[in-house]
């Protein structure tokens, strides 16, 4: 086994100098944040490392959580701020659970003990497990031997803190100091050994430096003016988007389009150089020669992101162009495009004739997104490595959760049920779905389809109780709080909605219910303020909110009165529309209260509650 050495360092070094550090360490791991905050270095340690080829074997997280559902949380900021900082999966990502996340926790009045240190610490790298990252646990010899359940340290990797020597217990990582010395960072750092293969988290292994070399060496490829000198650089230079990469693509059996605009054959004909076709066409889709066609395929996979990566599909304008991001700072993007010119900062060439690096400030609006893609597969493979779908004549423990969850939401998987059998009535059960929500009907579970399908599921759990879930489109740019308040902090990972955007409303709350709970993007979860959000499907919506029985009908108010949260005279108004006017019609959805003497109202298409009975007339 090698023994290498490295640091681990947080915003308490505060700035530092990463190319005088370089030469002195092997290695770096980083602290990622605590609760749902990001250290406050993170990024910049990050962008640090990466321009000065610092090897990060990995990020830690200090937990702070007072419930498992508080780990869950934790566990989904830290992901966010992985993958926003652009972060391979061969890193470890480590559950720390120490003195400190005890101490916090009794100040708040909640006991701590070994049970929710072990299950806290498992909900913890279960969650980065099952998202193919590596996992493991950071701890020293107290809670090693006092606190950690042997069953539970023998499921993860051990980083360990230990200052007297060699380990005292068999471990990957050995923090041996706290009071390391390195030029280029000012006081005290953690120094650490590793003790695993060197190369197991060298990530010059994967395939992004060989997709940057191939994109360096077509930088300057002219398109032609006709099908002659295709593979030459720069012969028979014209504007009649004929290309090699056209050519090779109808040669693997795909639509080239040659003599059409090629911004994305290109980008399609370096995907499956580097990954294979199978891969390219998981990547970026079937039509991948259109951009709004690649984002609607990375919006269903949820590839589809806001911030940029390295390596990532950039799309402009509407869909007008593609790139591919070459390198990320805190203010600009760099890009190798085809079907471009080269151009200034911020010039978009949609139609140009040739390949080129181009750059822009990350600001700008005529960005439409990412499409995050991985380039860490099996070694020597560039080809999709495993099966990742369900289908007809599977079998086994994933066939049965699959079906047990199509059940939940309300589809028939035969008479059998959730038997572990994927046959012809999980099939047609599965098409159903893929029907519902708009995916490939193949019948086939692939990672669309249970990716839409876990979102669904999460989405029920996440419903208030006794309330009717419904699509909603946003009125106006809102934040999408932590909390059901306007002091609480923005949510990570889809802060801010625009106008137009679509969410799924789970519940309401806060102050005079003026809050929505909602679900962005299949994924993140928090509140708006109710008056930012309406129904899409406002007739459905009041069909779901109709009491059982009662025959639905239009109401015109006879005199002002005011909409109440409950069928009671001391209850609070609603907010949005609190009070209606004599001539206002609204929908009646039942009658409730005591004898029956109030309305219950939906008013325009939108708001619920409660109205005197004799202040409404049916019309």
């Amino acid at each position: 086994m090698a023994k290498i050495t490295g640091i681990d360092v947080s915003e308490w070094q505060a700035s530092i100098d990463w190319a005088a550090v370089k030469s002195q360490i092997d290695f770096v791991i980083l602290r990622e944040g605590y609760r749902k905050a990001a250290d406050k270095y993170f990024f910049r340690n990050v962008e640090g490392c990466k321009n000065n080829q610092v090897p990060i074997h990995g990020v830690y997280h200090f937990l702070y959580a007072l419930n498992n559902q508080d780990v869950i949380a934790e566990a989904e900021s830290c992901l966010a701020n992985i993958e926003k900082a652009g972060l391979p999966k061969t890193i470890y990502v480590w559950a720390d659970f120490e003195y400190d996340t005890v101490s916090n926790a009794a100040k708040k009045g909640v006991n701590l003990g070994p049970n929710e240190c072990n299950l806290f610490t498992q909900t913890f790298c279960d969650f980065f497990k099952k998202r193919g990252y590596n996992t493991g646990i950071y701890t020293n010899g107290d809670y090693y031997t006092n606190w950690y359940r042997q069953d539970v340290l023998n499921k993860y990797p051990l980083w360990l803190a230990d200052y007297t020597g060699e380990p005292d217990y068999p471990c990957l990582y050995q923090q041996y100091t706290r009071s390391g010395r390195i030029a280029g960072i000012q006081g005290n750092v953690d120094m650490n050994y590793y003790y695993g293969e060197k190369e197991e988290t060298n990530v010059a292994e994967d395939l992004w430096s060989k997709t940057a070399e191939l994109m360096a060496a077509e930088s300057g490829y002219l398109e032609k003016a006709s099908e002659s000198n295709l593979d030459s650089k720069t012969g028979n230079a014209g504007y009649g988007n004929y290309t090699k990469y056209a050519r090779d693509v109808n040669a693997w059996g795909q639509p080239g389009c040659q003599g059409q605009p090629w911004c994305a054959v290109y980008q399609f004909w370096i995907c499956v150089k580097i990954f294979g076709l199978s891969r390219a066409l998981e990547i970026m889709g079937g039509g991948f020669y259109n951009c709004n066609s690649i984002k609607n395929h990375a919006k269903s996979k949820r590839t589809w992101h806001s911030e940029p990566k390295l390596g990532a599909l950039v799309i402009f304008r509407n869909g007008a162009h593609i790139g591919r991001v070459t390198k990320v700072t805190s203010t600009q993007i760099y890009t190798n495009e085809g079907n471009t010119s080269k151009g200034g900062l911020n010039n978009v060439e949609a139609n140009g004739g040739c390949v080129a690096d181009k750059v822009y400030t990350r600001n700008y609006s005529g960005i439409d997104g990412y499409v995050w893609i991985d380039y860490i597969v099996t070694s020597g493979s560039s080809e999709t490595p495993t099966k990742d779908f369900l289908c007809e004549g599977d079998q086994g423990e994933a066939v049965r959760v699959y079906q047990k969850n199509l059940i939940s939401i309300g589809y028939d998987c035969g008479k059998n049920g959730a038997d572990g059998d994927f046959g012809p009535a999980t099939k047609e059960a599965t098409q159903e779905f893929q029907g519902d929500y708009g995916l490939v009907q193949d019948g086939n579970a692939g990672p669309a389809t249970q990716a839409k399908l876990d979102a669904e599921i999460k989405k029920i759990g996440q419903t208030q109780k006794g309330f009717a879930r419904f699509v909603g489109e946003v009125q106006n740019t809102c934040v999408v709080h932590e909390a059901a308040k306007k002091a609480s902090p923005a949510i990570m990972g889809y802060p801010k909605l625009s106008k137009g955007n679509l969410v799924d409303v789970l519940g309401r709350y806060g102050y005079q219910s003026g809050w929505y709970k909602v679900c962005v993007a299949d994924e993140h979860i928090g509140y708006v303020w109710a008056d930012s959000v309406k129904p899409v499907d406002a007739e459905s919506y009041k069909d779901n909110l109709t009491e059982q029985g009662f025959v639905r009908f239009v109401g015109e108010v006879q005199k002002t009165c005011v909409v109440h949260l409950k069928p009671k005279k001391a209850s609070d108004a609603i907010t949005g529309w609190p009070k209606l006017v004599k001539g206002n019609r609204v929908d009646i959805l039942g009658r409730d209260g005591y004898e029956d003497n109030w309305y219950k109202v939906c008013v325009a298409d939108q708001y619920i509650g409660y109205a005197w009975a004799d202040s409404i007339k049916r019309v």
